[in-house]
């Protein structure tokens, strides 16, 4: 789902969709409760390397036979599975049991992709943004978008270190690594 969001404010340099933390990460409303991603973001991820492992092939490989709809092989199908399981604990995890992501091979700007719906990605994304309205407000009433209370209270509660321990999980799972780059750390596909 962030990668929804994300891929929508991606900073492009040289030919490479780069991940800018302050415009994506600082703004996206992560779910509250992240307990049960985990488990399921590190099965996604072990059953992954272990194709990739197997199979001697990269990312790129497995992803293009991911998104192929003739790919029939048991190891996709179960990452294929793995996936749908993740985006439903995922949604879950933001009390959004009420969706129908509609999983399956569907037309994509990048062709033909295994993922949500449309009418699964607009709600989604309808449904972030709206969210990521009611916490800025929520925010602005603490009086945390007054620079000067603003300034303390992020020194002093330590948000940014939060921010990344629960978002290590989520990209992890979705085959990003975090970089350092000056002074900031980005995230990039593995």
């Amino acid at each position: 789902m962030h990668e929804d969001l994300g891929s929508d404010i991606l900073v492009n340099l040289r030919l490479d969709a780069r991940y800018n933390q302050r415009c994506n990460f600082e703004t996206f409303p992560f779910p509250l409760n992240l307990s049960g991603l985990e488990d399921i973001g590190e099965r996604y991820y072990a059953h992954r390397q272990g194709i990739m492992q197997s199979r001697q092939e990269g990312l790129t490989k497995t992803y293009n036979r991911f998104h192929d709809p003739d790919e029939a092989a048991e190891d996709i199908e179960r990452l294929r599975e793995l996936h749908v399981e993740m985006d439903e604990a995922v949604a879950d995890a933001y009390g959004w049991g009420d969706l129908d992501l509609g999983h399956g091979f569907h037309e994509t700007k990048q062709g033909v992709r295994f993922t949500i719906s449309e009418e699964a990605r607009r709600e989604v994304l309808d449904r972030l943004l709206l969210l990521n309205h009611e916490r800025y407000a929520e925010e602005v009433e603490q009086g945390l978008h007054d620079k000067k209370k603003a300034e303390g209270q992020r020194q002093e509660a330590g948000r940014e270190e939060r921010r990344r321990r629960h978002a290590a999980h989520w990209f992890r799972g979705r085959g990003l690594r975090a970089e350092e780059e000056g002074g900031r750390r980005c995230y990039r596909r593995r």
